[in-house]
């Protein structure tokens, strides 16, 4: 029994040597100093001084994602024929991405700050969410209407009816909050966290797939439950079929969640993400191109507005399209006087993963679907991303 406690206890010494012997490199490397390294001279408030920094714990919210390369793009079968997402080798970097995706309880929160400090009630009118998106003309969801998002058994459900523009709001709004807090923590020295944003969608399939990246969906094999027989993910089984029939002990059969389900359902992927696959489809930044994965840069890839591949004249003139209909071709009405045809069409956003609405193709990472900036769904919502600064790891 000695032997065995020694053996385990000098095991435990080398492996804490090696790991302070690592961790100390990176506090080395990493490190100022009291001196400049070129020109010897003393740092001090009369020269230059540096702020001291020490890695701390990610943003509230957040969890990290290792950036890598992946094979971005692509998915079992190009169902609607967009050829719009080829499979491609890209370069994400470091960047933490919320846990979970915004929930009821968040929006409120933010709605009730600005209320009291940003702009009163008016302000809070345009950043509501549209809780008419749950009406329906030949259905009876007007319950959820009228309780969804006002109603406290719902506060942990994901926000929806918010449109692009107000989920970034909502972004700049938490930035100034959480270092709002820092600052009164730790006086004028705080290093503050950079600003929380939508996820490119690069970051956001990069962070669905996990370690999975060969696999159609975020987890590992094909079935779209685990190995007890549980639901991996929250969507349409098929046409009517929106929780699963009803049989057995009520967990291999249905999930029970006949439209959204609370944020921390179901289960994480190997990021430690929830919901990634389901629940509610996600805004991205990217502005839609149908080509963009011939386009943009393999490192960091990032469609911010730009050309077309057909240009927009051209599709006017070709009466094969409904233009006026085809959110690609709405005119952004904010784009300034003056600007180019391209800059008109720069309203329509990129979202990601399937949602409670959609079927099983949409589960997986590599769908791509578009809708317009201005517009809010029952079925979109977002979470938010932040740049890793520093060490990648």
């Amino acid at each position: 029994m000695m032997k065995r406690s020694f053996k385990f206890a000098f095991g435990a010494l080398l492996v804490c040597g090696i790991a302070t012997s690592c961790t100390s490199h990176k506090d080395k490397i990493n490190r100022v100093g009291s001196h400049s390294s070129k020109t010897g001279i003393k740092y001090s408030e009369e020269t230059y001084q540096p702020k001291k920094f020490r890695e701390g714990d990610p943003a509230p919210g957040l969890v990290l994602i290792p950036g890598g390369t992946f094979m971005m793009g692509g998915s079992e079968k190009d169902i609607e024929s967009n050829m719009d997402n080829r499979t491609r080798q890209v370069t994400v970097q470091s960047f933490y991405l919320d846990e979970t995706e915004v929930a009821n309880v968040d929006w409120k929160e933010f709605l009730a700050d600005v209320l009291k400090n940003d702009g009163g009630e008016s302000r809070m009118k345009e950043l509501f969410p549209d809780t008419n998106v749950w009406r329906r003309d030949l259905a009876f969801n007007d319950p959820y209407a009228e309780t969804y998002f006002q109603h406290p058994s719902f506060d942990m459900y994901p926000v929806v009816g918010v449109n692009w523009h107000q989920a970034n709001e909502y972004c700049k709004w938490r930035t100034k909050k959480v270092n709002d807090v820092l600052t009164e923590d730790e006086g004028e020295e705080a290093v503050l966290y950079p600003s929380y944003r939508l996820p490119t969608e690069a970051e956001w399939e990069y962070a669905a797939r996990g370690l999975q990246e060969s696999e159609v969906y975020a987890w590992e094999g094909k079935s779209l439950r685990n190995s007890k027989g549980q639901f991996q993910a929250n969507f349409k089984r098929g046409r009517g079929d929106y929780a699963g029939w009803r049989g057995g002990d009520g967990h291999h059969y249905t999930d029970g969640y006949m439209i959204t389900a609370p944020v921390l359902e179901f289960f994480p992927n190997d990021f430690g993400l929830y919901n990634m696959s389901g629940n509610v489809a996600e805004w991205t930044q990217d502005t839609y191109r149908i080509l963009s994965f011939e386009d943009v840069e393999d490192f960091n890839p990032y469609r911010r507005k730009g050309a077309t591949e057909i240009r927009p004249d051209e599709w006017l003139n070709d009466t094969r399209y409904d233009n006026e209909m085809s959110l690609l071709f709405n005119q952004d009405d904010n784009a300034p006087v003056g600007a180019s045809p391209d800059a008109r069409f720069d309203n329509v956003k990129v979202y990601r993963g399937g949602s409670w609405y959609d079927i099983a193709y949409y589960l997986s990472p590599g769908a791509r679907r578009f809708f317009d900036a201005d517009s809010s769904s029952a079925m979109i919502g977002f979470r938010c991303a932040m740049i890793r600064t520093g060490s990648p790891e």
